[in-house]
């Protein structure tokens, strides 16, 4: 991958987003996983269940790890079983 730190800020974190769509009984919910890229500090993979347009304000829910499958991992055992509702509520 073409080395981008010279585009970057010096607090700029540059991350590629793997998104997934989990289907609950009538309910659906996004998982994104931010895997860090480029910036001056490139942490860890984190997965954030997410609508179309509000993200999970809940740290319970959020997933992390070394690797996008860890993240991923990490957040689906934490909302396993929990409504999606209430993982992102409406409203």
């Amino acid at each position: 991958m073409e080395n981008r730190e010279e585009f970057l800020d010096q607090d700029d974190v540059l991350s590629r987003v793997h998104q997934y769509e989990l289907e609950r009984d009538d309910e659906r919910v996004f998982v994104n996983v931010r895997e860090p890229i480029g910036g001056s500090s490139k942490g860890s993979f984190i997965a954030v269940p997410s609508l179309i347009s509000k993200e999970c304000s809940n740290t319970d829910y959020v997933g992390l790890g070394d690797s996008l499958d860890d993240a991923l991992n990490d957040c689906l055992k934490r909302i396993k079983g929990v409504p999606l509702g209430q993982v992102i509520p409406q409203g």
